[in-house]
C-alpha cells in the first residue's frame, strides 16, 4: 500500500478539505477491505482508515461514517497486540462513539442517547490508564475527554482539564475553543457573566484564532467571536484578579490552583470572588419557590462541610511540611512490608473515604425528593439508579436536568456493571471501612513474617497509584457537588407556582 496515499488524505484533512478526503478515503477502504490478508500491515493500514473515517463524519456532520469506523475498531479489537498501541486504540475508538451521537445540545440529552457518551468517556479513561503503563500519555486524550466530559455537562472536570491542557499544550486550539463554550454553558444555569467570564470566553476563542492547526475558514469564525466577546472588558480586569489571587491565604490559593473551591467563579477565576464557598442553590439575591429548596440547601451544607474536610485532609497530606517530632512519636512495628503508616498518610485516606460519604448522600437526596428509592431500599451512589429496572429510565426522563444527567454520568464511572473505569475505588474504599487496604511504599512487597495472612480481604496498592486515586476521587466528588446544585437549581426555576415558601438567599457577591 503506498503510504503517499495515507499521508494525502491527512493533508486533506488538516486542510480542511473534507469531500476530497471523504472520497479518497472511501475509496481506499474499499480497496483495503478486498485485500485482507491477515498481515500486520493490514491491521494498521485499516486502523488509520478507520481514524480518518471518524475526523471527516465529524467535519460533515456524517453519523455513517463514525459508526463505520467503530464497526472496524472493533473487528481489529483481537488483533491489535503487538501491531496498535492500546492507548491508541482505545483513543481512536473513543473519538468515533462520541461522534455516533448527534451533535445536539447537552440540554437536549436523553437518559437514553447519554449512554454512547458514557462508553465513549469510558474508552477515553482506558486510553489514559493505558499510557499512563508506558508513560505515553499525550495531551489530545485529554483534550477529547474534556469535551466528551463537557457534553454529559461534567463542567467542573472538564474545565479542570482544559486550565491543565493550555499550560502543557497550549497549541491545540480545540481546548481554547471549548473551554469557551464551557464557560458559556456555565452561564446558562448561573445567569452570571462577569468582566473575567467574559475575558475568558473571547480569551478562548481568540487564541483559537492565531493557531496554524485551523483551517483559514475556521479561523476567522473563531476571530469574529472574540471579539464579539471582548466588546464591555476592562483592561484592568486582568491586573485585578493576579492582585486579590496574591491576597489569598495560602490554603485559598492553593484550592484554587488545584480546582477544589465550591464556588461557581472559581470555576474559571481565581479572584476574591473564589475566595469562599459560596455555591448555593438559588443564584445571588434571586427568590426561588418550593418547600425543597431549604430541604436540598441543608443537604448541601453537609456536603460542603464534608468535602471540606476531605479537601483539608488532601492539602495537608499534599502541601504541608511533614512534622519530624510527630514522626518520632508514632512508633509502628517493623514488619518490613513497606507499609505507609502514620498520621499523614491516614490524611490521604480520610479525604478519600470522606467522598464516598459525600457521593451517597447525593444519591439519597435525589431518591428522597423525587421517590426513586431501589426497592431494595439501599442507596448507593454508583448503583441507585438501575434505569432498565420498573421503568426508571423513563422516571429519571421526566426529572431529566444536565445536572441529573451529570450525576448519572459521574455514577458510571464507579459502577462495575457499567464497565466504569474507576470502579475498583468502591472496592478500596469497602476494604477501607470493612477490612483492610494496605498502601505501600513503591516497589516489592515482601511479606516475610505473613502480617497480611489474618484475611482475605487485604487489599494491596502503590502509593504513587493511590494519590492518583485520591486526586481524580476528589474532582469526580467536586463535580457531582456542582451538578447537585445544578440539578436542584433548574427544578426550583421551573417552579412556577410555588407548592411552599418562597426562600431567598442573601450572599455577597465578589465577582468582577
Amino acid at each position: 500500500m503506498n503510504q503517499n496515499i495515507f499521508e494525502n488524505i491527512s493533508d486533506l484533512i488538516t486542510s480542511g478539505a473534507f469531500l476530497e478526503a471523504e472520497q479518497a478515503a472511501v475509496d481506499l477502504l474499499e480497496e483495503i477491505e478486498s485485500k485482507d490478508d491477515g498481515s500486520q500491515a493490514f491491521v494498521i493500514f485499516k486502523f488509520n482508515v478507520a481514524g480518518f473515517l471518524v475526523d471527516i463524519g465529524h467535519a460533515l456532520s456524517n453519523r455513517g461514517y463514525a459508526l463505520k469506523a467503530v464497526e472496524i475498531f472493533e473487528s481489529l479489537e483481537s488483533r491489535i497486540e503487538g501491531v496498535i498501541d492500546p492507548h491508541q486504540y482505545f483513543y481512536n475508538r473513543a473519538n468515533a462513539k462520541c461522534h455516533i451521537v448527534e451533535q445536539v445540545s447537552t440540554f437536549d440529552l436523553t437518559f437514553s442517547s447519554i449512554e454512547t457518551l458514557v462508553e465513549a468517556k469510558n474508552e477515553y479513561w482506558k486510553s489514559i490508564k493505558e499510557a499512563r503503563k508506558v508513560n505515553e500519555e499525550f495531551p489530545e486524550q485529554y483534550v477529547n475527554l474534556a469535551n466528551c466530559l463537557k457534553r454529559q455537562f461534567r463542567l467542573s472536570e472538564a474545565l479542570w482539564y482544559y486550565d491543565s491542557i493550555r499550560e502543557m499544550a497550549p497549541e491545540i486550539p480545540q481546548s481554547w475553543i471549548n473551554r469557551s463554550e464551557a464557560l458559556l454553558m456555565l452561564n446558562t444555569v448561573s445567569n452570571s457573566y462577569s468582566g473575567k467570564m467574559l475575558h475568558e470566553i473571547s480569551s478562548g476563542y481568540n487564541q483559537a484564532s492565531r493557531s496554524k492547526f485551523l483551517p483559514p475558514d475556521y479561523a476567522a469564525y473563531y476571530g469574529e467571536q472574540a471579539e464579539r466577546f471582548r466588546q464591555g472588558i476592562s483592561e484592568n480586569d486582568h491586573a485585578e484578579t493576579k492582585k486579590e489571587f496574591e491576597e489569598l491565604s495560602e490554603y485559598r490559593k492553593y484550592c484554587c490552583r488545584s480546582s477544589l473551591t465550591l464556588s461557581e467563579h472559581g470555576l474559571y477565576c481565581s479572584c476574591a470572588g473564589a475566595a469562599r464557598d459560596n455555591l448555593t442553590i438559588p443564584l445571588a439575591a434571586t427568590t426561588v419557590g418550593g418547600a425543597f429548596v431549604p430541604q436540598m440547601e441543608a443537604v448541601l451544607n453537609r456536603l460542603k462541610s464534608e468535602f471540606s474536610m476531605a479537601r483539608r485532609c488532601y492539602f495537608e497530606y499534599t502541601e504541608a511540611e511533614i512534622e519530624i517530632d510527630l514522626i518520632h512519636e508514632e512508633c509502628f512495628t517493623d514488619l518490613e512490608t513497606n507499609e505507609c503508616l502514620g498520621l499523614d498518610f491516614e490524611k490521604l485516606r480520610t479525604a478519600f473515604r470522606l467522598c464516598f460519604g459525600v457521593l451517597d448522600k447525593i444519591g439519597f437526596a435525589i431518591c428522597e425528593h423525587h421517590s426513586l428509592k431501589p426497592k431494595s431500599g439501599m442507596v448507593y451512589f454508583q448503583n441507585f439508579w438501575q434505569l432498565d429496572r420498573d421503568n426508571r429510565r423513563e422516571k429519571f426522563e421526566e426529572i431529566k436536568t444536565p445536572g441529573l444527567l451529570a450525576l448519572y454520568s459521574i455514577a458510571t464511572d464507579l459502577n462495575e456493571h457499567k464497565n466504569g473505569e474507576w470502579k475498583n475505588f468502591k472496592r478500596l474504599r469497602n476494604a477501607m471501612e470493612h477490612g483492610f487496604l494496605v498502601i505501600v511504599h513503591p516497589g516489592s512487597v515482601d511479606d516475610i513474617f505473613g502480617a497480611y495472612e489474618l484475611s482475605g480481604d487485604v487489599e494491596l496498592v502503590e502509593l504513587d497509584v493511590f494519590e492518583k486515586m485520591v486526586e481524580q476521587m476528589i474532582q469526580l466528588t467536586r463535580s457531582a457537588i456542582f451538578s447537585f446544585v445544578f440539578h436542584f437549581r433548574q427544578k426550583g426555576l421551573e417552579e412556577s407556582v410555588p407548592t411552599g415558601p418562597t426562600v431567598s438567599f442573601q450572599r455577597v457577591n465578589l465577582q468582577m
